[in-house]
């Protein structure tokens, strides 16, 4: 029955309500027929998640809809509701898959058949229909005049583009970006583009997020790119997106407050606090956040709301304000609120709740918080079906049931215990009375925090790599200024336009977040405050979560020490084979030393990355060791580790046993202070050309190392066995004295089964001479020097080391024409990054040589040409 017309008795959950000689068999009768919208929103998305409408058709999916809620019904009406609520779970597990077909997101739209992976000149029409988001630029140059430091963002549906000199009609949803920060444009406005176009790419590395199948469900299938303002023409302004015009406004109106008043040069992390725009925030205060377990506050979350509704409940209290006035006060406030947040998924689910509470509060009723979240999920699934896989809504309600179970106390015991209290505590004094009060407080934010950050941990170690005790006791002291930053930080916002108000407001929100920022760098340096591992199987996952339900159906809110005890223990097992063998974060072998006594039946794995104009080279050796040749790629450096690190969480790996960097180009090792950061490098080695380099890039990297670090030095000579694998390096020769970087690039030749790869970095010029000039090497698969470059000509290299495979790690550059002729060979096949995606080469134990590639989810052969 409906949440709002159960007596409180019913309200309680099913541990609350039983008296301690009730049969436990009780609490699953209340668990099946008291929480009627959790079954049936998990009925839903059980049918969202069965493909029924590829086993029985679109007809046989509506015709057992219709019957099954006849069924429903006239059992009902016979009074047999046991098998009524099969028949209605029936209905919504059929219900659940028509909404997912009818959900099922386009294949395609105007310009997805024309744009490629490279960036194309394009002339197009259309309309914004989001609010401007604003983003620091990562290619922003301090010393050039003409570099934006800000990037805005907005959300287009256009409707002609031009071919030739004629304006063609055509429908297409593409993110607009354009350097500089622009807000003079809003929702509705007419805009006409000319900039260029690209295709969103699917993930092209193992372990890549999927930034086309996520942009496919919300309609997109492109981006749009424009490098300056004057490449913008307003045609028109219109209302035809009034709620989308007015939030944007509003997202105008309180980003000028905020950076007009913020103080300490906080007001990114005050728009990403008030109005979720945590894409203002610099990245590595966003990775501070990841590390701390507090990146909950860069996106507005249900927290946010709630911090908003309890403001609005205090100031009930002395204003006397009636339950139909609070309600009234709390839907718009928070309705507002939401709006100016962009009402994503966690934001609404507050608002849900918290309307939910207040009427059942309003009409003396008692409203029970799992049926309520099941309605904030049932409404979530029917606006839009992908939230189901969305992490944030995952952890939303997770955060929020955890709450409900295990930190918030309404158990009959604790009604009893309550005026008990209170009569004591009349006994106090104040200031003993208000010490009493405090400390309980305390205990209960730890244990909500401890409790939270338990159960949501799995799903945040799945999907980000990171587990973060120190998020326990860091939320507990970060709460009191988060709610002061969040409060002063609206005020400012909405009241910015009165300059007394804003300067103090912006003064209090400068301050809390500023404190904020220093506990929370402070934090992330802390030995053991948090670690970085691969994910955990899918299997460690369920069975987390299967033993906690388990647990709840069994003993409900009781003997929660049991629960936690057995939770950390999986914990434990979870972790603990990321911690030892040759891939373990604590493993004492190096790669330099490892011993042929590991199983050598597994393969030699060699995986060329797609990193753009750049290298980065996986090895995976088959006695299990794991090996990086370079790490960078061209441009920003601070996410250039990024495509890298969730690589090697792929295969998995926490331990990287040799780094090697082959020369001092950017593109060639900026990714590594990030990877150091989230693996344990266990040696690092380098030419001394490297180590020695004037750039100040290369020594704050060396700076950076410290002592904590083995650095090596590796030249011509240097060779060495790795189980059944023999390293070699062939060039550069000790004290050479090379004309630029690129010409004493380490090169190395791996050789196994029988079978050679050669990585020869960037060489070119002398070093290119010096190696051909060596006695030559046949090698079954080479690296192209200098990522294809068009000015090298490789046709000595080639003739030197005869190649089966030549891998070309680069960007578009790589793909023309000139390029593709220079390595065309009768005899070898080419494979490239930016063509190919991700490239692995493998080599087996008899010495089977075979090439993959990296298709979205999996590995597929790479065909030969």
């Amino acid at each position: 029955m409906p949440a709002e017309s159960q007596s409180p008795a019913e309200s309680q959950s099913p541990a609350e309500s039983q008296s301690p000689a009730e049969p436990q068999s009780a609490g699953w009768k209340q668990y099946f027929y008291y929480q009627p919208l959790v079954w049936l929103t998990a009925a839903v998305i059980l049918g969202l998640k069965l493909p029924l409408v590829q086993w029985l058709g679109v007809a046989g999916v509506g015709s057992g809809l219709v019957l099954s809620l006849l069924a429903a019904f006239l059992l009902q009406r016979r009074g047999q509701r046991r098998w009524a609520s099969g028949c209605a779970a029936a209905a919504a597990v059929l219900f659940g898959s028509y909404h997912a077909y009818l959900s099922r997101p386009p294949a395609g739209d105007g310009l997805s058949a024309a744009a490629s992976r490279k960036s194309e000149p394009i002339a197009l029409r259309g309309m914004i229909v989001s609010a401007a988001v604003w983003k620091p630029n990562s290619y922003h140059r301090p010393n050039d005049p003409s570099s934006q430091r800000w990037l805005t963002e907005w959300l287009v549906e256009c409707d002609q583009v031009r071919q030739g000199q004629a304006w063609q009609p055509l429908q297409a949803r593409c993110q607009f970006t354009v350097a500089g920060r622009l807000d003079q444009y809003l929702p509705g406005d007419r805009l006409e583009i000319l900039g260029s176009f690209r295709r969103i790419q699917p993930a092209t590395n193992p372990g890549a997020f999927d930034y086309a199948g996520h942009f496919q469900g919300e309609g997109q299938f492109v981006s749009v790119t424009v490098k300056s303002p004057e490449q913008i023409v307003l045609l028109e302004r219109t209302w035809r997106r009034p709620l989308q015009r007015l939030r944007g406004w509003l997202v105008r109106g309180v980003d000028r407050s905020l950076g007009r008043w913020v103080w300490n040069e906080r007001s990114p992390l005050a728009a990403a606090l008030v109005f979720g725009q945590r894409e203002q925030v610099d990245w590595d205060e966003q990775q501070a956040l990841m590390a701390t377990g507090t990146l909950h506050m860069l996106a507005i979350s249900g927290l946010h709301v709630e911090i908003v509704a309890a403001t609005i409940l205090l100031l009930a209290t002395p204003l006397a304000l009636r339950h139909a006035t609070v309600l009234i006060l709390l839907v718009l406030v928070c309705g507002t609120y939401a709006m100016l947040a962009g009402g994503n998924p966690p934001v609404l689910r507050a608002v849900i709740v918290v309307a939910t509470f207040a009427l059942a509060r309003m009409l003396g009723r008692s409203a029970r918080l799992t049926n309520t979240l099941g309605l904030a999920a049932l409404i979530l699934v029917l606006l839009r079906a992908t939230h189901v896989d969305n992490v944030g809504v995952q952890l939303s309600f997770l955060a929020v049931a955890t709450i409900g179970l295990f930190v918030l106390d309404t158990s009959p015991r604790e009604q009893l215990r309550q005026p008990l209290r209170a009569v004591i505590e009349a006994s106090y004094s104040r200031r003993r009375r208000w010490l009493h009060r405090t400390w309980r407080r305390l205990q209960q934010a730890c244990r909500l925090s401890l409790w939270v950050w338990l159960v949501t941990m799995p799903l945040v170690w799945m999907h980000f790599h990171i587990i973060a005790p120190i998020a326990i006791p860091l939320n507990v002291l970060i709460a009191p200024p988060l709610t002061v930053g969040l409060i002063s930080g609206l005020t400012c916002g909405l009241l910015g336009w009165l300059p007394p108000v804003g300067w103090l407001s912006g003064a209090v929100c400068g301050a809390s977040l500023g404190g904020i920022t220093w506990l929370v760098e402070r934090s992330a340096e802390l030995p053991g405050g948090h670690l970085w591992l691969p994910s955990p199987s899918w299997g460690w996952l369920l069975g987390f979560y299967a033993m906690l339900a388990v647990w709840l159906l069994l003993w409900g809110q009781a003997r929660n020490r049991g629960l936690l005890a057995l939770l950390g223990g999986w914990l434990l097992l979870g972790i603990a084979p990321h911690l030892t063998g040759p891939r373990g974060w604590w493993h004492t072998d190096t790669a330099a030393t490892a011993a042929a006594t590991a199983t050598d039946s597994h393969e030699l794995r060699c995986t060329f990355l797609d990193v753009g104009h750049g290298t980065s080279v996986i090895i995976e050796m088959p006695n299990g060791h794991v090996w990086l040749y370079d790490a960078g790629h061209l441009g920003s450096a601070e996410r250039s580790y990024q495509e890298i690190a969730t690589a090697l969480w792929q295969l998995p790996t926490a331990r990287i046993s040799q780094f090697l960097i082959s020369h001092a180009d950017a593109d060639h090792y900026n990714a590594t202070p990030g990877l150091l950061e989230r693996f344990h490098v266990a040696s690092l080695a380098s030419p001394s050309q490297f180590w020695d380099a004037p750039d100040e890039q290369v020594q704050a990297l060396v700076s950076q190392l410290g002592s904590r670090i083995n650095r090596q030095r590796w030249q011509a000579g240097q060779a060495g066995k790795v189980g059944a694998v023999d390293y070699s390096v062939l060039h550069p020769p000790p004290n050479m004295s090379a004309e630029n970087d690129n010409a004493a690039s380490l090169c190395l030749l791996l050789e196994y089964a029988g079978k050679r790869i050669l990585l020869p970095g960037d060489l070119e010029g002398s070093g290119l001479r010096a190696l051909t000039q060596l006695p030559p090497r046949p090698c079954h698969v080479l690296m192209a020097p200098h990522h294809g470059s068009v000015t090298l000509d490789p046709s000595e290299l080639l003739t030197w080391c005869r190649p089966t495979w030549t891998v070309i790690s680069g960007n578009h550059r790589a793909f023309r024409d000139e390029v593709l002729k220079k390595y065309a060979s009768p005899d070898g096949q080419l494979a490239i990054t930016f063509r190919d995606g991700a490239v692995q080469i493998r080599i087996t134990a008899d010495g089977l040589l075979s090439a993959w590639r990296w298709d979205t989810t999996h590995w597929q052969p790479l065909p030969e040409s």
